[in-house]
C-alpha cells in the first residue's frame, strides 16, 4: 500500500493506515548527533576489544576471558557452528555495522563524496542490524555471573564497562540516526515524478532497502539504491515453511538434551535449559529466572506457533485478524534476538571454568540445537512476507481500500 507521507512536517510519528506500520518519524535531526554515538560506540569497541573483560579465581587458580575466548573454547570443544556464531554477532557484526554507519556519516560530508560505494555499504545496515547483538550478550553475561559467584571469586575488569558503554551508545545511534534523510543525501539523481491520488503512470514498486517509490517492474533495479525490487519475497512460504519446520525439529532437543555439563569437585552435572531455570529460582532470582524462561522457553515456542497461524492465514485467507497477525509479525521480529541468551551464557561459562576436575565447564548438545533454532526461527521471520495475508484477505473478500493518506501522531 503506498501511503502519503509530507516531507515538511516534523515531530509526528507517520504510521500506515491499513495496519498501523510506522512509516518512521519525520523528523531530519541534526547528523552531528547520530555521527557523534557513532564515533563513541567506535572507541567503546575497540575498548572492548583491548583485553579481559572478566577474570575469576577458584583455590587460588586464575582464568582471564574476553570476548574472543568463548567462541574459541566452543570450536577447541567441538562446536565450531555454535563458536562461529557467537563470534561473528558479538565481534563481526557489530564491528560491520559501526563501520557501514562511520564510513556513510563521515562520507555523505565529502563534497565529492563516493555516492555508489556509500549507496553499497549502506544498503547492509538494515541487514546486519538485528544480527549486532550485544545488548543480548550483556544480558547473557549477567545470567552467567550468577553461576559464577556461586563457585569462584569473580573480578570485572575494564572492557566489560567498555561493552557496557558500547551497548548504550549503539542504542542512541540507532535512536538517532534517520535513514531516510541519509538516503535523500545519497540520492543524486534527477528528482522523480510526483505520484497522484490514483497512483497512475506506470507499475509501482517500493524498494524495501531505501523505501523510495518506483516506477518500475519486477526485478528491475531501484533508482536510489540498486536493489533489485520484488513486489512481494520471492517464494517466502515455502521458504519460511521450510525454516519453521526445521526450527520445531530442533526445538524439542534443544530442552531435552543438556546445554553444558559443569564439573565440581570431580563430580559432573548435566544441566537442560529448564534446569538453570528451576536452579535460578530456587537461588531467589526470580527476576534472572523469568527473564530465561522468557527468552528461552517462551519465545522461541511463541515465534514458532505465531510463525505457523500466520502461514496458513496466508495460505487459506479467511480475513479474520489481519490487524493482530501483522502487529504479532512485527512483534517476533522484534524479540527474536533476544533468545541467544542462553547461547552467549554457555560461551562465557565455557571460556572462564577451565580448572580440569576441579572446576570445569563443557557445551553439550543442547547448547547447539537451541543456538540451531534462534537462528533458523530468525530466518524464517526474515523469509516470511506478512503482505501476503492482506493480499489473501483481499482476493478472498475485497473491500473498498483504505484512505492511503498518513496517520501521524506526535512523535
Amino acid at each position: 500500500m503506498i501511503s502519503t507521507v509530507p516531507h515538511n512536517v516534523r515531530g509526528v510519528a507517520a504510521s500506515c493506515p491499513q495496519c498501523t506500520s510506522s512509516l518512521g518519524r519525520i523528523w531530519h535531526p541534526d547528523m552531528r548527533i547520530p555521527r557523534g554515538w557513532a564515533l563513541a560506540a567506535g572507541l567503546f569497541y575497540l575498548l572492548a576489544l583491548a583485553g579481559p573483560f572478566v577474570q575469576i579465581s577458584i583455590f587460588g587458580r586464575l582464568q582471564r576471558a574476553d570476548i574472543a575466548t568463548g567462541p574459541l573454547q566452543l570450536t577447541v570443544q567441538g562446536f565450531d557452528l555454535v563458536g562461529f556464531l557467537v563470534l561473528a554477532v558479538t565481534i563481526i557484526f557489530p564491528g560491520i555495522k559501526l563501520g557501514i554507519v562511520l564510513l556513510t556519516l563521515f562520507g555523505i560530508r565529502l563534497e565529492h563524496q563516493p555516492t555508489r560505494f556509500l549507496k553499497a555499504i549502506f544498503r547492509w545496515y538494515p541487514l546486519i542490524g538485528p544480527w549486532a547483538m550485544v545488548d543480548v550478550y550483556l544480558l547473557g553475561f549477567l545470567v552467567a555471573y550468577t553461576r559464577l559467584t556461586a563457585m569462584a571469586t569473580v573480578h570485572l575488569d575494564l572492557s566489560l564497562f567498555a561493552l557496557v558503554g558500547l551497548m548504550i551508545s549503539m542504542a542512541a545511534l540507532d535512536g538517532s540516526l534517520d535513514t531516510g534523510a541519509i538516503w535523500d543525501a545519497l540520492d543524486t539523481g534527477p528528482a522523480p515524478r510526483p505520484i497522484d491520488a490514483d497512483h497512475r503512470g506506470g507499475h509501482l514498486i517500493g524498494c524495501h532497502c531505501c523505501f523510495l517509490i518506483n516506477r518500475a517492474e519486477p526485478g528491475m533495479a531501484c533508482t536510489r539504491c540498486d536493489t533489485v525490487l520484488r513486489d512481494r519475497k520471492p517464494d517466502s512460504i515455502v521458504r519460511s515453511w521450510a525454516f519453521v519446520i526445521a526450527a520445531m525439529a530442533l526445538y524439542i532437543p534443544a530442552n531435552l538434551y543438556p546445554v553444558m555439563l559443569i564439573t565440581q569437585l570431580a563430580r559432573t552435572t548435566p544441566f537442560t535449559i529448564m534446569g538453570g531455570i528451576v536452579e535460578l529460582f530456587a537461588a531467589g532470582l526470580w527476576p534472572l529466572g523469568l527473564l530465561v524462561l522468557l527468552a528461552s522457553i517462551a519465545i522461541p515456542l511463541v515465534k514458532l506457533l505465531s510463525m505457523a497461524c500466520m502461514l496458513i492465514e496466508a495460505q487459506r485467507p479467511s480475513g479474520r485478524h489481519l490487524l493482530g497477525l501483522t502487529r504479532t509479525y512485527r512483534f517476533v521480529a522484534f524479540i527474536g534476538r533476544w533468545s541467544m541468551i542462553d547461547v552467549f551464557m554457555v560461551s562465557i561459562l565455557v571460556a572462564l571454568v577451565r580448572f580440569g576436575q576441579f572446576a570445569n565447564v563443557q557445551a553439550s548438545t543442547g547448547a547447539a540445537c537451541f543456538a540451531g533454532v534462534v537462528v533458523i526461527t530468525m530466518f524464517a521471520v526474515e523469509s516470511f512476507d506478512p503482505r501476503l495475508m492482506w493480499d489473501g484477505a483481499r482476493e478472498a473478500a475485497p473491500e473498498t481500500p483504505p484512505d492511503p493518506t498518513l496517520i501521524a501522531e506526535p512523535a
